[in-house]
């Protein structure tokens, strides 16, 4: 298992192995997807196989039970830990799974530029809701004019979550980067195009193991160097999965991650006098008294209600969704119960 303990290995995967399954299987780790076959890393050597297993796609960081020989497969994708998920930007009724078996998801943001506020706290509901552990890494601390006011803007919006300013250049926060990783640990970085991942994955590696490009200087927007999601291991333990730059990214099912990252908000509203109070006038409203007082900000409502809104419009996309797919259900069994009678009739 000595490749295999280089990409996370750890006795909770081999539990999940155990329970599977299928003879003359191996594990594996899925370490890249691309072409529309995946990379597996097994202990006898790294295969290629077609990510669907079933009614579930492999995603890179997916631990698999797999079928070597001269056609290898899979056959089966271990259950996952955590997944971190958007909606598919081609059919908005089916969810896309970025990646899989993640620890911590570190959301990551260019101190070279102002962050969004907004986009951060996007991401952060993406990560909340993924099941790992949240983090907001602000890279290139050495190129912003106040590093320390940078990060308290960040924890602003943050939620909570531990928010590290780091320099690729100069090393600063490095460490800190380095200490969310442990032998079995996977890390992985989220965020746009330019935002300093994959310089940032050579650093905490020691070698250039991802290419690079500098930003366009007229709007500092990144170019896509990294064109899929691979897992890197660390020496001295732990691995990285770095990520293209999300050019889209719609919520899927993140009430909760909404929620924990805009608890002041949450608590807030639990404090209005009617239920569905939408904070836009009501009388007795917790939330607009806080605006109106200086101790929350109109932008961030503002982000809180349009994320409010996508959920809300997911919820009910997805239960009608989920209704005609239930009626053209019921309409099959009709139709065979149908079949059936007649065929019985002759």
């Amino acid at each position: 298992m000595e490749p295999l303990a280089d990409y996370g290995w750890s006795d909770r995967v081999a539990a999940l192995f155990a329970a599977v399954d299928g003879r003359g299987a191996v594990p594996g780790r899925v370490a890249r997807v691309d072409r529309g076959a995946c990379t597996v890393v097994t202990a006898a050597g790294p295969l290629r196989a077609d990510p669907a297993c079933g009614d579930e796609v492999a995603a890179t960081g997916d631990w698999v039970a797999t079928v070597p020989g001269e056609h290898p497969g899979l056959a089966a994708v271990l259950p996952r830990w955590s997944a971190i998920c958007r909606q598919d930007p081609g059919r908005a009724t089916r969810r896309q799974v970025l990646a899989a078996d993640v620890d911590v998801l570190a959301v990551v943001a260019a101190l070279d530029r102002p962050p969004s506020a907004n986009r951060l706290e996007r991401l952060l509901a993406m990560a909340w809701d993924s099941g790992a552990t949240p983090a907001l890494v602000l890279t290139k601390a050495d190129a912003a004019p106040d590093p320390a006011a940078a990060v308290a803007e960040a924890e602003a919006v943050a939620g909570g979550v531990t928010v590290l300013a780091t320099s690729a250049a100069t090393g600063t926060g490095v460490d800190e980067i380095r200490a969310l990783l442990g032998p079995a640990t996977t890390l992985a970085f989220i965020g746009p195009s330019g935002a300093g991942k994959s310089t940032l994955v050579n650093r905490l590696v020691g070698t250039p193991v991802q290419p690079t490009a500098a930003v366009r200087g007229t709007d500092h927007r990144g170019r896509h160097t990294t064109t899929a999601r691979h897992l890197v291991p660390v020496p001295g333990g732990g691995v990285l999965l770095d990520t293209p730059g999300l050019r889209s990214l719609a919520l899927w099912d993140a009430e909760a991650g909404v929620a924990a990252v805009f608890e002041d908000v949450e608590a807030l509203a639990a404090g209005c006098r009617f239920g569905d109070c939408r904070h836009d006038g009501e009388p007795a409203c917790a939330v607009r008294a806080a605006v109106d007082a200086g101790t929350l900000g109109e932008r961030r409502l503002e982000s809180w209600a349009k994320l409010r809104r996508e959920v809300e419009s997911f919820e009910r996309r997805h239960d009608e969704h989920a209704r005609r797919a239930g009626e053209r259900r019921f309409g099959r069994l009709v139709r065979e119960a149908l079949e059936l009678k007649g065929r019985r009739e002759k």
